[in-house]
């Protein structure tokens, strides 16, 4: 019973806040930034590379951080796991 109500809770929390969301007005200023910027500030033809690379570098950077340590953490876990079956 707990465990309903709390996921209950959560629902209805996240329902509320994707309708807030959905209701706000959508502003097109940051897609027209961008798109008569790349190439002014970035020397850019496609907008998604520029975006992704001059704009939003840092965080580009961390998420491909984020997921090599990902990488890392499977590689170690498939090396442990064949470690352990040689030993048998």
């Amino acid at each position: 019973m707990r465990d309903a109500i709390v996921a209950l809770s959560f629902g209805v929390i996240l329902s509320l806040v994707a309708l807030k969301v959905w209701s706000e007005p959508i502003s097109a200023e940051i897609s027209k930034f961008y798109g008569e910027n790349a190439y002014l500030l970035a020397k850019g033809k496609n907008v998604v590379n520029v975006i992704l690379v001059d704009f939003r570098g840092i965080d580009t950077m961390f998420e491909t951080v984020v997921l090599s340590i990902a990488a890392l953490g499977v590689y170690s876990l498939i090396r442990l796991r064949l470690k352990s079956s040689e030993k048998e």
